[in-house]
């Protein structure tokens, strides 16, 4: 497999609020919305038990209901801080990204991952960053500033091309 490019990236707690920060602005409302759909139709289903006096139903939907609401609410503050006492974030670790044709490498000290570009949820560019997610929650912070071979420019250039309909240039 030949390089195509290298990054170095150091996952720090200013590199994760800046992510943070995006990832609240880019999916926060799409949360809130889902939130208060399910809120809502659960809401009604309890309301609906309630009419017609089904009250051990309606008992059983509150229950799932303030459940959900709780899950909603703590489990991305729970997310967050075990983030922050991870050792990537806790021990600032750098973690090195090699490029390939079809596929892309990340390890640091102790790891050793590939992927797949077809794998890969979205891609965002932002004025420091690229924004790998693999998932809606999960991403891989690409510095532009760390790569040691190839640019950022050329780099932004090549994903684009991998992934032509899930990158989105975020730079305003």
């Amino acid at each position: 497999m030949k390089l195509l490019f290298k990054n170095r990236t150091k996952y720090s707690k200013k590199v994760y609020n800046e992510y943070l920060n995006f990832h609240r602005n880019k999916y926060n409302l799409s949360y809130k919305f889902y939130t208060i759909i399910v809120a809502l139709l659960l809401f009604f289903c309890i309301g609906m038990q309630v009419k017609y006096h089904y009250y051990s139903l309606a008992i059983l939907l509150c229950v799932i209901f303030t459940c959900f609401i709780l899950w909603r609410l703590f489990r991305p503050v729970y997310e967050v801080k075990k983030e922050y006492q991870s050792k990537k974030i806790a021990d600032e670790q750098t973690f090195i990204f090699k490029f390939y044709e079809n596929c892309f490498v990340i390890t640091n000290k102790l790891q050793y991952s590939k992927v797949r570009y077809f794998k890969l949820y979205k891609i965002f560019e932002t004025a420091d960053f690229f924004y790998l997610y693999i998932d809606k929650e999960h991403a891989f912070l690409v510095d532009k500033n760390g790569f040691t071979f190839g640019s950022a420019e050329e780099f932004s250039k090549f994903i684009h091309k991998k992934c032509l309909f899930k990158y989105k240039n975020e730079i305003s």
